[in-house]
């Protein structure tokens, strides 16, 4: 297996990963690879996956190699690393490199449909160089954008407050900046999903000096039940945090409260209020559905809602609540790049 630091030589440089592909496979048929992960440790790793996502839309190769690394070096024979890995080749324009980590995944998985279609555009970029018909989409270098995450001051302040947030810096920033909007409807904000607080600290932080407060809904005790017919997530999941952990890391703010338990069981103290800022990270189909009812017609005029998990692969129930609730209402969900989906409440929307 491959040290620290290797595997971003070979992404940025196009080095040889075809033997580290076959060392890879080797270890398969001999049976020396890791256990498929499960339980809590299934829930950090598909954060971590779409962290490395975000990254990568972002533009922030680095950071996202640094994760596809991590997770590589512990799960070499997972399709979704093996995947992230092949598009961030293509990303850097390493068309040469992508096909070593798409065809692993083809070996894995003969079905699996992302690895097939990276591999038909490659070769439909071939074609297309050859002087052929493309067959395919081609490959082109994507533009990054300016990352204003890593310079607004306030901003970054607060991110060195929450080390321990599992949510990448590009969606933190989507958040921060949908916090400060809010903050001027003179209303409060609430989060359903808080895990370990980081983007409760983030949100009651930029919310702080207009005196809103943030209503915090979580079990912190991981993941309720779920549906497997919707979701990848299973019961349990994010389960390395608890209600005392989490107020220690919020330390400091008195604009917060906490609601421990499932939502929306805990929703009835604030079911009279008016939200200018819903953050849902809830990850699963049922829940997402229940913080819109009891969200959405609690909105005043311009609040919104931020779906953190629409965008993310590991989270399909996510997307399809969101889809399903806002079908037949006047308000579209915007898909961001960062994964994440927003909905702005308009004037004479239901609840109004």
């Amino acid at each position: 297996m491959r040290q620290t630091g290797e595997l971003s030589e070979v992404v940025e440089n196009g080095g040889c990963v075809a033997g580290q592909v076959r060392a890879v496979g080797a270890d398969l048929e001999n049976g020396d690879h890791p256990p498929r992960f499960s339980g809590a440790a299934a829930g950090a790793v598909a954060a971590k996956l779409d962290a490395a996502a975000a990254h990568a839309a972002a533009g922030s190769v680095e950071e996202a190699l640094k994760i596809y690394q991590d997770l590589f070096e512990a799960y070499p024979d997972n399709c979704d690393v093996l995947n992230g890995l092949g598009y961030l080749c293509l990303q850097v324009n390493d068309a040469a490199t992508a096909p070593q980590f798409f065809n692993r995944v083809i070996a894995l998985d003969p079905d699996n449909l992302r690895a097939r279609r990276a591999l038909e555009a490659i070769a439909g970029h071939r074609r297309a160089a050859a002087g052929a018909p493309p067959g395919g989409t081609l490959v082109t270098r994507v533009v990054r954008p300016a990352a204003y995450w890593d310079t607004d001051r306030a901003f970054t302040a607060i991110m060195k407050q929450i080390p321990y947030t599992l949510v990448d810096p590009v969606r933190c920033y989507m958040l921060y900046q949908c916090a400060l909007q809010a903050s001027r409807l003179g209303a409060d904000a609430a989060e359903v999903g808080v895990y370990r607080g980081g983007t409760a600290r983030l949100i009651a932080a930029a919310m702080l000096e207009a005196g809103a407060r943030v209503h915090l809904f979580d079990t912190f005790e991981g993941m309720p039940s779920t549906d497997p017919a919707h979701d990848v997530h299973r019961e349990g999941d994010f389960s390395d945090t608890s209600l005392d952990a989490v107020m220690k890391n919020l330390a400091g703010l008195d604009n917060v409260a906490f609601y421990p338990g499932f939502f929306p069981a805990t929703a009835p103290p604030v079911a009279h209020m008016r939200f200018a800022l819903a953050h849902i990270d809830v990850d699963i189909y049922r829940s997402v559905l229940d913080c819109c009812a009891f969200f959405y017609p609690r909105m005043v005029t311009g609040g919104i809602m931020v779906f953190d998990d629409y965008g993310f692969e590991t989270c399909p129930g996510a997307k399809q609540g969101v889809d399903e609730f806002f079908r037949d209402t006047p308000e579209r969900p915007w898909y961001l790049p960062s994964g994440q989906c927003v909905v702005v409440k308009l004037p004479g929307a239901h609840g109004e």
